[in-house]
């Protein structure tokens, strides 16, 4: 009969386990390395924070704490800051002499007193504009920046009667200058006099709009994305105030957020598009050189770039949207063709139509609310995070369009449907308190992962922790291999002498091994 196969040497057994033991480390060191090099390399802070972060919505200061202080004034935003906004959000419009500043309406007569300064000073430079649909206004690129510094702004919403009149014609308007420095004051002097903010905000940024591009082009030949490019450049704090984030933001930790310092939106992509590729160009208009070099950011020729990667220089760019687009067959084709991080709608688009809130049509109103959530959903599942514009206090009247709408008991009840029920990213509150103080409440249905439950967010990795539990049940499959093999040599059951009679006499089936790696019941992989 022939003689039974030598048992396996120690150095056979030995080789068979260190192989596997390669094997294992040589896969989990590259799922590691996916992860970690993937990290390492987003330089720019997200507009959306990871779901790893537990922070409320971001809180955006409609023109500054609007409610209480006349709209696009320092003291405004300066409030806004101290009730612990996100950002602030001036608007931004040309003068004639180029100089930008925060004014909502290319018409000054909205929220100043240019019409009766100094009996009628300013009279002769009222007009009509064709680029504005021959209406007759003051046209802020009439006036030099010398001429606007005279002006004083008084509240631009009064009719509803809610809003403290006693600070009208008290500020100035300002200059985007000027509110870079009030924010630089703010970041770096007062912040450490009070205490810096939490890991999960950073201190905070300025959210600019640029107002009316097609207008200034048409009116005046102007270019405000221009304008506002080159006040970047030279303006002596916006490299360390706006842009510091190029090398913040990557030695982030999992569980910290620091708001992007800068962010532009526009309701025309084509601008957005534009200043996408001015920025690119100009990079080294807006950080230091030598800090970008060194930390390996500037990389070119990209076949396909990601701006958080690759040109972490350019802010989140947002695009803003109205009602009678938003719900439109083509807007999310248009969405896709644009680089943008997130989207600003109306606050309608999220909402149920008036009239069905009018006659308390219980089906559509449930309806319209489900729609909204799929709306937020499918600009979440673009990586686009959604910031409605704009919670009043007021309440929805003939009188005041724009307020909190009947469906709701309050503006409180409004923020809470946004959050909780919606799931938005930021709000645009003109009462910086309340967006604060429903933030803080967190919503009471609010899921948390189970215990045990292990939550995969991108699919890209999905792949790989497969690959590494396959990894992981190979080495300990092979090592139990190994020492049931070497068990039963040493018993005699298969090799040497005593386990050749036996093997003649019967075969004996050894029980099969599971080398998939046990799961409890709870672990599960979502």
């Amino acid at each position: 009969s022939p003689s039974p196969p030598p048992p396996p040497s120690f150095s056979m057994l030995l080789d068979s386990r260190m192989w596997s033991l390669l094997a294992f480390i040589l896969l989990s060191s590259l799922v590691v390395t996916d992860s970690t090099s993937t990290k390492k390399k987003i330089n720019r802070c997200p507009l959306r924070h990871s779901s790893d972060i537990e922070r409320p919505p971001l809180t955006l200061g409609h023109r500054g704490a609007s409610f209480h202080i006349p709209e696009h004034s320092l003291p405004s935003y300066r409030l806004a800051l101290e009730l612990g906004a996100d950002y602030i959000e001036p608007d931004l419009v040309p003068t004639q002499d180029g100089t930008l500043v925060a004014v909502h309406s290319v018409d000054l007569n909205t929220t100043s007193n240019v019409h009766t300064y100094n009996n009628g000073e300013f009279q002769s430079k009222a007009r009509q504009s064709e680029a504005n649909n021959n209406e007759w206004g003051y046209y802020v690129n009439d006036f030099t920046w010398e001429e606007v510094q005279k002006l004083s702004v008084r509240q631009r919403v009064s009719d509803s009667g809610a809003r403290y009149g006693g600070y009208d014609y008290m500020f100035k308007i300002p200059s985007f200058s000027q509110i870079v420095n009030l924010l630089h004051d703010w970041n770096t002097r007062v912040l450490p006099l009070i205490g810096r903010p939490s890991k999960v905000g950073g201190v905070p940024g300025v959210y600019v709009e640029l107002k009316r591009s097609q207008f200034f082009e048409d009116d005046a030949n102007i270019s405000i994305a221009d304008l506002f490019l080159d006040e970047l450049a030279t303006h002596p704090k916006a490299s360390e105030l706006l842009f510091d984030h190029v090398n913040l933001c990557e030695n982030l930790k999992h569980d910290e957020y620091r708001v992007p310092p800068l962010v532009v939106q526009a309701f025309e992509g084509g601008v957005l598009e534009y200043l996408r590729k001015r920025f690119k160009e100009r990079w080294m208009d807006f950080v230091e050189e030598d800090a970008v070099l060194s930390n390996g950011v500037v990389q070119e020729s990209l076949p396909e770039e990601n701006d958080e990667i690759d040109h972490p220089w350019i802010p989140p760019l947002v695009l803003l949207v109205r009602s009678d687009y938003c719900q439109s067959t083509e807007f999310w084709f248009e969405v896709a063709k644009l680089h943008i991080s997130g989207i600003g709608p109306d606050k309608k688009c999220l909402l149920p139509s008036p009239s069905d809130i009018a006659s308390n049509n219980t089906s559509a109103i449930a309806h319209a609310k489900r729609e909204a959530k799929i709306w937020v959903a499918k600009a979440h599942s673009e990586r686009l995070a959604v910031h409605p514009w704009t919670v009043r206090l007021e309440v929805e009247s003939e009188r005041h369009v724009g307020g909190v709408p009947p469906i709701f008991q309050s503006a409180e009840d409004e923020l809470r449907y946004y959050f909780c029920d919606l799931k938005i990213d930021g709000v645009f509150s003109e009462n910086v308190a309340s967006a604060q103080m429903v933030g803080a409440e967190g919503c009471e249905l609010k899921s948390k992962p189970k215990k045990g439950i292990l939550c995969i967010e991108e699919e890209r990795n999905l792949w790989l922790l497969g690959l590494s539990f396959l990894a992981i049940g190979t080495f300990i499959g092979s090592v139990l291999s190994c020492f049931f093999s070497s068990a039963l040599v040493k018993r005699g059951y298969c090799g040497g002498r005593r386990g050749a009679s036996h093997s003649r006499g019967r075969s004996l089936q050894l029980r099969e091994i599971d080398t998939a790696m046990d799961q409890d019941e709870g672990d599960t992989i979502l």
